[in-house]
């Protein structure tokens, strides 16, 4: 039997699962997990959409390289929160316990092992593209606030006043201080 066939059936318990796991994973899950709107809850849509695609990928035995685009969105997210590089990809890793949970109901432990000799290299290599994906992400982030100290904008974002504000406080109060000398 395959992966596919065995899967299938315990299909929406295990990626609701999986979704669930990676949803508490937030402060607010409840509201990631209860709102449906895409627009309402980006985060929520972009790793229940992200996730849904990956167990395809892997289940139906299909090319990793296709994994790249939901990976990609996925760690997008997770690469700009206060995540340690290990809770931003330790996602890929929670499918190997919750499929082993699903699968320990079944009888024939010959098959399930079989399926799960296939199944956990695939998602071993899943996680090595989100890391690899994430330490680019972080590279890209990195990069952009290093542009933002060289170029100044910097100056604008992280609340010190920008140069010209500076200038004009400082004619103001060299101003003030001619006038006082000239009533000395």
């Amino acid at each position: 039997m395959s992966i596919e066939t065995l899967l299938a059936e315990k299909k929406k318990a295990i990626v609701q699962k999986w979704i669930d796991q990676v949803l508490d994973s937030y402060g607010a899950s409840s509201f990631f997990k209860k709102q449906k709107d895409r627009f309402a809850n980006p985060i929520g849509s972009t790793i229940s959409d992200g996730l849904q695609n990956l167990f395809a990928i892997l289940v139906e035995d299909r090319e990793l390289g296709e994994a790249a685009k939901p990976l990609e969105d996925i760690i997008k997210i997770r690469a700009v929160q206060d995540f340690a590089p290990s809770n931003a990809i330790s996602f890929a890793y929670l499918l190997k316990n919750i499929v082993r949970e699903e699968l320990s109901k079944e009888k024939n432990r010959e098959e399930v092992l079989g399926i799960l000799s296939v199944l956990d290299p695939r998602i071993d290599k899943i996680a090595l593209m989100a890391f690899d994906i994430y330490t680019d992400c972080r590279e890209r982030l990195h990069q952009i606030r290093v542009n933002e100290v060289l170029s100044g904008r910097s100056a604008l974002t992280d609340g010190t006043k920008c140069a010209s504000a500076m200038l004009k406080r400082d004619q103001i109060k060299s101003a003030d201080n001619n006038q006082n000398n000239r009533l000395i």
